[in-house]
């Protein structure tokens, strides 16, 4: 019976997390005490599958109503003589934008894909202004997290920590030490991993996601205790069995 219970208090013991793996940004140097500069978001380029939507301003609704999909009226608004749409970027990179014709927009930032759509639409419109976004900004977070899912923003700059927030944070079993990301981008697919009790973490390439990112939060082993079969189920009933067996022993003795 002492066996029993001792094998007992060992599965529980191996079942801990401990302390010290739920706590983020716990090594490396300390923090600096003053304020520093922000490392600069590498540029997000567009790419095949990303849908955008394209609005052109001007001053008269007349000659912004062409470069909507549907022709004059079509989503064009009269308070601020705006035409938009929504473009979806093909397998070639391109779109087909109404007067100007095939374009491609693959490569490209966003802010360059505007500048460049400025300068075409100027050649019909006088003083264009010319907004693209993206609509269909998406990464997937998998793994030890409270609510594993692909999520959509309108934002395009996106750190890990709030994928893992909007993910609901990681679960006590989460390995803090040893997050993937994977990138695909240009037809290459890259890994990438982050330590998030590393105070360096901050400086990591991979601290702000990129479009169609997948962060997968691996277990650690303390969970294999839990998941491995049903015996976890069972066990706050054995340990109870065990110690009334025990005290019977101990009284019919």
């Amino acid at each position: 019976m002492q066996k029993l219970l001792a094998v007992i208090a060992v599965i529980s013991f191996c079942s801990c997390v401990d302390h010290k793996l739920l706590v983020n940004f716990n090594q490396g140097p300390e923090f600096p005490k003053g304020p520093q500069p922000i490392q600069l978001v590498s540029d997000i380029r567009i790419q095949a599958d990303d849908l955008l939507e394209i609005g052109v301003y001007a001053e008269e609704p007349a000659a912004v109503a062409p470069f909507t999909l549907q022709g004059i009226g079509a989503k064009t608004n009269e308070q601020n003589n705006v035409a938009g749409n929504n473009f979806l970027v093909d397998q070639l990179g391109n779109i087909e934008f109404p007067i100007l014709g095939k374009l491609k927009l693959a490569g490209l930032t966003i802010e360059q894909a505007r500048d460049s759509l400025t300068n075409k639409v100027g050649q019909y419109i006088a003083n264009p202004i010319v907004t693209v976004r993206w609509l269909n900004f998406k990464f997937t977070v998998l793994g030890e997290v409270s609510h594993p899912a692909t999520y959509t923003l309108p934002e395009r700059s996106v750190t890990v920590l709030e994928a893992i927030g909007l993910a609901g944070d990681l679960t006590n079993y989460g390995n803090r030490k040893n997050i993937l990301i994977i990138r695909e981008q240009d037809g290459n697919r890259e890994f990438g991993r982050i330590n998030l009790q590393d105070r360096a973490v901050f400086q990591s390439p991979f601290f702000y996601l990129k479009q169609n990112d997948v962060v997968y939060v691996e277990p650690l082993k303390q969970k294999t205790g839990i998941v491995s079969d049903q015996a976890s189920k069972v066990l706050p009933w054995i340990s109870a069995g065990a110690i009334v067996a025990n005290i019977f022993i101990l009284i019919f003795r």
